[in-house]
């Protein structure tokens, strides 16, 4: 019984990874085009698109680890069953449910991994991907101006971009008004301006000052004029406002101390992070006893009804959470509505295939 555990775990372990890396690839696609995009456009430097990709990374592991060991089994088990090692198997007394808790074993161990994602690993890239985004800001805030933009956020100015230039990143009719406690601010323009150790450096620059019936009272010139930004910067704290950075623990307590119309998106969350855990025993399940007993099913309809499957509860779980957040059906039915499927269609075939296998 021993060796043929191993055996089979041993067959598994490179389907399982490779189901595990497709699902992870097909949910970085969109992330991964951003970043390109951030390369090109943006020049943000590829080691740094490289450091947030890995701080995703974690959170998309959580989602697409429940599906790699579906199809992983489902190859592995097809596999075994296309060469008839299954009858072999079954052969010298090792029955249907002797498979199936060795494969709950590696779900489990899917599960545990996943809440330990969750709990310690996720919130940490969270923050980390929050510090490495103002760092970038920091050392190169022109990456988030367009044209035409108004930025109302920094300390002591507001500033006014007419026009960035694509290729040199350097903004053209800038206009700074600087917030001085008075009627009529402070107005300083520039022709060109460009950015240097968070400070924006403004070339060809002109000031005017105004008296509080809005008359001019003062102008000047300067060749170069240096407007330092660290006040923006340097009281940022790191705050996690996003609730799918939030482990379990996290979003109770803060569920705990929200109003009652404000509970509602951490108790969708709570049922979500144990919900998609638990998929993964189910589903680990589900794969053996839809591979086991049809020698037709190759590896092509073994890739085909696993992506539908899996297609059929991620629609079912986001439409659950959408009802829930909308207050249509109770959060723990909208979110455990898909893994709730899961479990009858496992049962039927659990009836269906014990009777032959």
């Amino acid at each position: 019984m021993k060796m043929i555990n191993r055996y089979i775990l041993n067959e598994a372990k490179m389907p399982i990874f490779f189901g595990i890396s497709l699902f992870t690839f097909i949910f970085l696609i969109e992330i991964i085009v951003s970043m390109l995009e951030s390369i090109i456009v943006k020049g943000i430097s590829i080691i740094d698109v490289s450091r947030m990709i890995s701080f995703y990374l974690p959170m998309i592991l959580s989602q697409t680890i429940p599906m790699g060991i579906f199809l992983g089994v489902m190859v592995t088990f097809g596999n075994l069953t296309k060469y008839s090692e299954i009858i072999a198997i079954n052969s010298i007394g090792i029955s249907l449910k002797n498979l199936l808790k060795l494969v709950s074993l590696i779900g489990i161990m899917g599960t545990m991994f996943i809440f330990f994602l969750q709990e310690s690993i996720i919130p940490r890239s969270y923050v980390k991907l929050q510090q490495l985004s103002i760092k970038m800001v920091y050392n190169n805030p022109v990456f988030q101006l367009k044209d035409k933009v108004l930025i109302d956020e920094v300390d002591k100015y507001k500033i006014y971009i007419d026009e960035i230039d694509p290729k040199t990143k350097d903004a053209k009719n800038v206009l700074i008004f600087f917030k001085d406690n008075t009627k009529y601010p402070t107005l300083i323009t520039g022709e060109r301006t460009y950015w240097e150790n968070a400070a924006m450096i403004l070339e060809n620059s002109k000031f005017y000052r105004f008296k509080d019936d809005g008359e001019e009272q003062l102008r000047g010139e300067f060749k170069e004029k240096k407007i330092p930004l660290t006040d923006y910067f340097k009281d940022v704290e790191i705050k996690m406002k996003d609730i799918e950075g939030m482990g379990v623990r996290t979003l109770y307590q803060e569920y705990s101390t929200r109003e009652k119309e404000e509970k509602l998106p951490y108790l969708v969350e709570i049922n979500r992070k144990i919900a998609v855990p638990i998929s993964a025993i189910i589903l680990s399940i589900l794969g053996v006893l839809l591979s086991v007993g049809n020698k037709r099913s190759g590896k092509g309809t073994n890739y085909g009804v696993a992506i539908g499957i899996i297609f059929i509860y991620i629609v079912f779980l986001n439409l659950g959470m959408v009802f829930s957040y909308r207050g249509l059906i109770s959060p723990f039915l909208g979110v455990w509505f898909s893994n709730i499927f899961l479990m009858i269609l496992t049962y039927s075939l659990y009836r269906k295939k014990g009777k032959v296998i």
